[in-house]
């Protein structure tokens, strides 16, 4: 049997709904399972689903940011938060509901649609991994940016920590890596090649090489090599599945007094799963 409820609530300058709803056995004396969703015209913009054993949650997981069109319903507010915020009221709800709560599991399936108008009418694109374009050009993912988050395995995610670290910022790691090396490692599109090398020629680090590309370029330049390169540098420390979100959860919104998060003007983040739009937009990031 099914027990569902259904709450308003206001963050700032959003207001979101939210639907609680619980699955109980028969005769009403035990918990299967427990679900939460929030949006706004659309209610399940984000869900969180929790499993029970013996009326205990013993598991927590955000399994979906669903790409719906009508979870773009933060567009038209102000710019800044959105997304960060209407995430961070699920979480916030879900531990009032079950402060039991330690962790929250999620999968990093966030994309970009990092292409000309041109070839998304074609759909002759490549959707780029925001994880990746992320730790490029920011050190951390935007899940880790914004919820802390980290990969359940902690040894690996310290060993991930460390070789982004070195990678971006030990110029012992990008003199290592001669130019020549650097473009065996993924397929070569000789116009951008002839482009990139000014750029890493004249860079003592990798963070220096990434930074120096001209905003306006960077998708053009990075996409055909970014998910090559990155599982090379990357391999046996990050992995976008098993990530957690340790409650209880900061309630502040995106800014903060850490250096800017950078975003592609103009791009959609989309995910694994079937469509364009998902409840996140660069405006919101």
């Amino acid at each position: 049997m099914d027990g569902s409820k259904k709450r308003m609530v206001t963050s700032g300058l959003y207001k979101f709904q939210i639907i609680d709803n619980t699955l109980f056995s028969i005769d009403k004396t035990e918990i299967y399972s427990r679900s939460f969703k929030i949006g706004g015209t659309y209610p399940g913009c984000v869900n969180i689903s929790i499993i029970y054993e013996n009326n205990k949650p013993v598991d927590a997981s955000m399994p979906i940011i669903l790409s719906n069109p009508e979870c773009s319903f933060i567009r038209p507010l102000e710019k800044g938060d959105g997304a960060i915020i209407m995430i961070k009221t699920l979480l916030h709800y879900v531990y009032t509901q079950i402060p039991t709560l330690t962790h929250i599991k999620f999968d990093d399936k966030s994309n970009i649609e990092c292409a000309t108008e041109e070839e998304l009418k074609k759909g002759t694109y490549k959707p780029m991994p925001l994880y990746y374009f992320s730790i490029l050009f920011n050190g951390q993912t935007w899940f880790e940016k914004y919820f802390n988050a980290k990969q359940k395995d902690e040894v690996i995610h310290q060993q991930y920590r460390t070789r982004v670290t070195d990678f971006l910022y030990s110029p012992e790691c990008k003199t290592n890596i001669r130019f020549d090396r650097f473009v065996s490692l993924f397929d070569k599109r000789e116009e951008e090649m002839t482009e990139l090398y000014q750029y890493y020629n004249n860079a003592n680090t990798f963070n220096d090489f990434v930074q120096s590309i001209p905003k306006q370029h960077r998708c053009r330049l990075v996409g055909s090599w970014i998910e090559q390169f990155m599982k090379f540098i990357l391999k046996d420390v990050f992995y976008n599945e098993n990530w957690i979100i340790h409650f209880p959860l900061e309630m502040s919104g995106g800014n903060d007094k850490t250096p800017k998060y950078y975003y592609p003007e103009d791009m959609n983040i989309t995910n694994n799963f079937q469509s364009k739009n998902i409840c996140l937009s660069p405006h919101d990031i």
